[in-house]
């Protein structure tokens, strides 16, 4: 009786190991992850991602978020180009002069919040030079962060307030912070709350939930936005394209109907949340300022973006691309 116990338990076991392998994914999708922190908030968008392609695909694909780096962060594109990761996430301006006109969006008062600006610059990717840039990857969503501001140890009333100071930024930044009167100092995230604390850096370019994202609170008490986002930085989230490739036609629909300018606009839409609750908690402690450009100060800060906006144009159109009518499709831009 025993045996035949063992028997049927054993047998019952098998079959339920033999039904589990049959619906065992055909497909892994790796995803590189180089920001260890769970709660950022492209961190969250892409597990929100990974959920809908498992579900959509009724398992066949199997998605997982690399929760330790893998390479350096300026390397990301490549460990998906060369199939290391199935897919990944990185910043445009790690790979300087790769994809130049994406960048677009990084130029000053075009992206209004990181969903809106998300959203277009997807789209103008897609109609414009999706034949030049990303060629060699499967890219799904190119991103942006919510609006970038001005945080400073010394309040800046004026433009000229920002003669001497050290600005920390990155990419198109670095063009606009020198503009502006101030030094450019071009580091990782990572080292910010070290050089500003070390005096390395008097203030930083950095959308609102990266100042408690990084600890800066109670170095930077001051913050100055600029309606429609004084700058932003381009995120590409992309695929291997042979393994893109490799899939059978209905689950690359799956892959394609969740990618494009409604993945890219809910990544930017995280990102504005995210960076909503750190700019409140600001506006509401007594320590720290946060004003807004008045008329005078815009009038000067677009004044002064005149060569930012040309030297992008002048790239463009070195690109045979039609540098007016893309900026036109950014509806703040004025340009």
């Amino acid at each position: 009786m025993k045996m035949n116990t063992f028997a049927g338990a054993a047998a019952f076991a098998i079959c339920g190991l033999a039904a589990g392998l049959s619906h065992a994914a055909e497909y892994t999708i790796r995803v590189g992850n180089w920001n260890p922190n769970p709660h950022h908030a492209v961190v969250k968008a892409l597990e929100e991602w990974a959920a809908t392609i498992e579900e959509e695909s009724n398992g066949r694909i199997d998605v997982s978020i690399d929760k330790a780096i893998i390479g350096k962060p300026a390397g990301q594109y490549d460990l998906i180009r060369q199939g290391v990761v199935q897919a990944g996430w990185g910043v445009l301006a790690w790979t300087p002069g790769r994809f130049e006109l994406s960048q677009v969006v990084e130029l000053p008062f075009l992206s209004p919040n990181g969903e809106e600006g998300s959203r277009k610059i997807t789209e103008i990717w897609q109609e414009h030079f999706a034949d030049q840039e990303f060629t060699d990857t499967k890219l799904l969503a190119l991103h942006v962060h919510a609006p970038g501001a001005l945080h400073t140890k010394v309040k800046i009333g004026t433009l000229d307030d920002l003669k001497g100071q050290k600005i920390r930024t990155l990419g198109s930044g670095v063009e606009w912070a020198e503009a502006l009167g101030a030094t450019a100092v071009v580091m990782p995230a990572s080292k910010a709350h070290e050089a500003l604390a070390r005096g390395v850096a008097d203030g930083i370019l950095f959308p609102f939930d990266a100042i408690q994202s990084y600890r800066l609170e109670e170095i930077l008490p001051y913050h100055l936005e600029v309606p429609n986002g004084l700058y932003t930085i381009t995120f590409f989230f992309a695929m291997n394209k042979r393994f893109y490739d490799s899939l059978p036609d209905d689950l690359k629909a799956v892959i394609d109907a969740n990618s494009g300018p409604d993945l890219a606009a809910n990544i930017g839409r995280h990102w504005d949340e995210a960076a909503a609750v750190t700019r409140q908690a600001l506006v509401d402690d007594p320590g720290h300022d946060v004003a807004t450009a008045d008329a005078a100060m815009m009038e000067e800060l677009k004044a002064r973006s005149a060569d930012v906006f040309q030297a992008w144009k002048d790239i463009a159109t070195a690109k045979g691309v039609d540098a007016e009518a893309i900026l036109s499709e950014f509806p703040a831009s004025g340009h």
